[in-house]
């Protein structure tokens, strides 16, 4: 058979003579489903189960995709929260070392006229 013009391989002439020469751009449903319909059942069911575990495989990676983000976002939160905690505990940390400082305590007593006698101060010996 010689090569034919392009308007002879159009969708009805596709459809009638059973020709895979289909134009890209004039897929339509009723060719696809003329063919699915020569199909014999093993056939079917294989391209069934092919579709099905397409769908399958996008469902999962669209859960699976969500699920991450929501982990991410979670793992996001935690460490603000972490950083927040941590901040605040270094300030209370330096409040404490400022209230404890000698400087502070010796101005405090000095304030209510007290003083400091450092000849009571033991040392820690092993």
């Amino acid at each position: 058979m010689a090569a034919q013009p392009k308007e002879y391989f159009d969708i009805e002439t596709a459809a009638k003579k059973d020709s895979y020469r289909i134009d890209r751009d004039s897929l339509a449903p009723e060719v696809l489903a003329s063919k699915f319909q020569r199909f014999n059942g093993v056939e079917k069911i294989f391209y069934t189960a092919l579709v099905i575990a397409a769908m399958t495989l996008v469902i999962g990676l669209l859960y699976i995709q969500t699920k991450s983000k929501e982990v991410q976002t979670e793992t996001i939160r935690l460490q603000t929260q972490n950083t927040q905690l941590t901040t605040q505990n270094e300030e209370y940390t330096q409040q404490i070392t400022d209230l404890g400082a000698g400087q502070t305590l010796s101005d405090i007593a000095a304030k209510d006229n007290l003083s400091q006698n450092f000849s009571n101060v033991l040392k820690a010996t092993k």
